[in-house]
């Protein structure tokens, strides 16, 4: 495996800052106070679970990496955005056998994030509260490499030599769900004891050290992961939600829960997604077609919340559809961009994914009563996130989900309505219709989460996202069915190769963009 840092992005122009020190780094004389040798490796751990802007010694690393990683892939494949840039041609058009940008995520967290948990598992003997907070952490970044390229080293990860064996993706999960279980239990502990501690308050960028908030985080966390796995694993999968639905604290129930990466007071600073879209000349992504269309579809009030307004006569809000060509006709302000300020936080996960997890298990158990009650619960708790009202008005809309006009080249339009689905709940529908429901809406909170949005279009099939209008992956992903993967990269061919050649036969196809993961079964 890759230890070696991973070498140059992207070639967008970036602004490089430079600065004497780095305040959120843990230097060596604070490195023996009381167990606050993790308080640095922490930090670190949270900027690289999703790629966060952060100082990489005189330079600014983290804006190109979140592009490659999450907004090129996830991102753009979950609908929520579109490349740009007309220079984006691999991933806008499903061309991921060049993995030019693909193999960043795969690298990036085996070099960055992965030391940073070495470091603090050397720590764990008598510091098992902090090491718990940091195992949540792991597992919050790992779980997304998982699901991005299926089987990974992970029980390999604390083993020396350069050359880890990979697990299959359903041992991963048992893997996680195992310490995952452990770290909550330990947490919960320290939280029901101490109500108002905290733990490394000042390298804590989400929470600053709220223990109970982490252990929302981490049951609402775990029912996603259980989630994940129930086409695959029904049994394990109903365990675990039931775990998180029992446990003394719960699940995450109120907007002040959100979890948003903040930097500390005095650390540089910028948002990815304004550097990405609005210093990047001309913006190199912008709002996608599906959530538009979703969203204009039933007059969403959060729109104003999460998109500016495009300059298209007739068209308030206007996304740009994946796999276009001319990526550079839809810049310039024309087409919507995120709603986002230089100096904004990055959300990592929604209160009310926590409200749609639940709905959705209920929905499992045939409780319908309480599916509807949680699903619409969900929505009001997204839109008083989001400082958006109207969440009555909006839970009683029928409307399904129109077509998509594209305003700049009519050739990209989708000219099929995307779904019949509605907002409001009708009892009259079934099990599927209810399961649709219930996804898009998360989806549509989750906003700007792509990563998550795209595993659960996959593992789901909703929301039903607008098929690439350019497909140049050589018959390897199919149109429709889309994207499901990301090969392994060149890199472990090289350096692992006898590891990741065992890695593909755990596959259930070739180390290609169209073969399913292990969890990927409905």
């Amino acid at each position: 495996m890759l230890i070696a840092a991973a070498a140059t992005a992207l070639s967008c122009t970036k602004n490089f800052r430079e600065m004497n020190t780095n305040p959120e780094q843990a230097y060596e004389e604070h490195m023996s106070h009381d167990g606050l040798a993790v308080g640095g490796p922490f930090t670190k751990m949270l900027q690289n679970a999703i790629p966060m802007y952060q100082m990489d010694g005189n330079n600014e690393y983290g804006s190109d990496r979140y592009q490659v990683i999450q907004d090129l892939a996830g991102n753009c494949f979950s609908g929520y955005f579109a490349a740009t840039n007309s220079g984006f041609t691999q991933n806008n058009l499903y061309n991921v056998n060049n993995d030019g940008w693909s193999k960043f995520m795969f690298n990036d967290f085996f070099t960055r994030f992965t030391p940073q948990w070495l470091t603090v598992n050397q720590f764990r003997e008598g510091n098992e509260t902090l090491c718990a907070l940091a195992d949540v952490v792991k597992i919050l970044g790992i779980h997304r490499i998982t699901d991005t390229y299926g089987p990974i080293p992970y029980s390999s990860l604390t083993q020396a030599g350069i050359e880890k064996s990979y697990d299959p993706q359903d041992k991963v999960y048992k893997q996680m769900f195992e310490e995952l279980d452990k770290a909550i239990e330990v947490l919960t502990s320290f939280a029901v004891a101490n109500p108002s501690g905290k733990l490394l308050e000042e390298y804590d960028n989400i929470y600053r050290g709220d223990v109970t908030k982490w252990v929302k985080l981490a049951n609402t966390l775990r029912m996603r992961l259980a989630m994940r796995v129930y086409y695959a694993d029904e049994a394990l999968a109903m365990a675990e939600a039931e775990k998180s639905l029992s446990n003394s604290i719960g699940m995450m129930n109120d907007a002040g829960d959100k979890a948003v990466y903040t930097p500390a007071a005095g650390s540089a600073w910028q948002n990815m997604l304004y550097v990405i879209q609005y210093d990047y000349p001309g913006g190199d992504s912008h709002i996608g077609a599906t959530i538009e269309t979703y969203m204009n579809s039933w007059d969403d009030p959060r729109r104003e919340k999460y998109f500016t307004k495009s300059e298209h006569a007739g068209r308030e809000y206007f996304g740009v559809r994946l796999g276009i060509r001319n990526g550079d006709s839809y810049k310039n302000d024309k087409a919507s961009r995120v709603n986002v300020s230089k100096n904004d936080g990055m959300k990592f996960m929604s209160p009310a994914e926590a409200l749609f997890l639940q709905a959705e298990y209920w929905l499992h158990k045939g409780d319908e009563e309480q599916a509807k009650a949680k699903y619409e619960e969900g929505v009001r708790l997204s839109f008083a996130s989001e400082g958006a009202s109207g969440a009555d008005a909006y839970l009683a809309c029928t409307k399904g989900v129109g077509k998509y006009e594209d305003v700049v080249n009519s050739g990209s339009s989708y000219n099929t309505e995307l779904s019949s689905v509605s907002v409001s709940w009708d009892s009259a529908n079934g099990t599927e219709q209810h399961l649709e429901q219930i996804i898009t809406q998360k989806y549509i909170a989750m906003f700007p989460e792509g990563q998550e949005a795209w595993s659960e279009f996959r593992r789901t099939g909703y929301p039903k996202v607008i098929p690439v209008a350019n497909n140049n992956s050589g018959n390897t992903i199919n149109t429709q069915i889309q994207i499901r993967r990301i090969p392994f990269p060149a890199t472990e061919y090289r350096t692992n190769a006898a590891n990741v050649a065992e890695a593909v036969g755990m596959l259930n196809g070739p180390d290609y963009g169209g073969t399913k993961l292990w969890w990927d079964k409905k």
